[in-house]
């Protein structure tokens, strides 16, 4: 089997806007289809703001699952459906990680997952795999393009395969939060 690495980011922001790098390994089930393996795999975010004084903070989801669908002679044809457990975050500080799960921030009560699914993929004329899908952050849905650099595993001594690695920005105003702090 073919290793795969995805990478993915469905997440929210603090303050103002949320990174989310994702690197994400998979196990084949079917030919091209890729199951993520969570044990070799991360689904971490940055989340950044400023109000009084910058805040710049880092976290990851410990639970989720997806799965890849991948042909390397058709990246094109490539599509990601990923969902993540909300209440799985961690921020490194169990303060900041209950604020993050109360109702103010993900409401992970009344929203357990965050979900993205592709629809469509685009390869663009630098290499670049642009993944166009909906994303889901505590009922809202919303439509994002995702840029997905595509690159060889061999060269970091795995088995042979391809990594997806992502970084994007989510503004928390996109996703219709209501603060009240």
């Amino acid at each position: 089997m073919t290793p795969v690495r995805l990478s993915v980011s469905p997440a929210a922001a603090i303050l103002l806007i949320l990174v989310t790098p994702v690197v994400a390994r998979a196990q084949g089930l079917l030919d091209g289809v890729y199951a993520i393996d969570q044990a070799a795999s991360t689904v971490s975010f940055t989340l950044q703001g400023s109000a009084l004084f910058k805040v710049k903070r880092d976290g990851y989801f410990k639970n989720f699952s997806g799965l890849v669908s991948y042909n390397p002679a058709r990246p094109a044809d490539t599509r990601v459906d990923l969902t993540v457990a909300a209440g799985s975050i961690d921020m490194h500080n169990s303060e900041h990680t209950e604020l993050l799960k109360s109702a103010e921030f993900f409401d992970v009560e009344r929203f357990p997952t965050l979900h993205f699914a592709s629809e469509s993929s685009y390869m663009r004329p630098d290499g670049m795999l642009s993944v166009t899908g909906d994303m889901t952050i505590r009922g809202v849905t919303r439509k994002m393009t995702i840029p997905v650099k595509l690159r060889s595993t061999t060269a970091t001594g795995t088995a042979q395969g391809t990594a997806f690695d992502s970084t994007f920005q989510i503004d928390r105003t996109f996703l219709s939060f209501s603060m009240t702090r």
